[in-house]
């Protein structure tokens, strides 16, 4: 049975979780424009999609911490 330092641990890794999402949100956002094309790939899109699927959109963001790992991103 989980006790109230069980409970808040849950809740902080919540709460990292939901940040470290929205700040991967809010930075595609503001650095991808939709163009039509997914920025992956080059397949179309509709819908304002900036990626033709989910396995794009994470390559693509591996893509790029591995840039600025490795000093070549912005």
């Amino acid at each position: 049975m989980p006790d109230d330092i069980d409970r808040a641990q849950f809740r902080e890794q919540q709460y990292q979780e939901d940040c470290e999402r929205e700040r991967r949100y809010q930075a595609a956002k503001n650095a991808l424009a939709y163009t039509g094309e997914c920025h992956y790939c080059g397949a179309i899109t509709g819908g304002g999609a900036r990626f033709c699927d989910a396995d794009c959109r994470d390559d693509w963001e591996r893509a790029e911490r591995m840039k600025k790992i490795n000093g070549r991103g912005s």
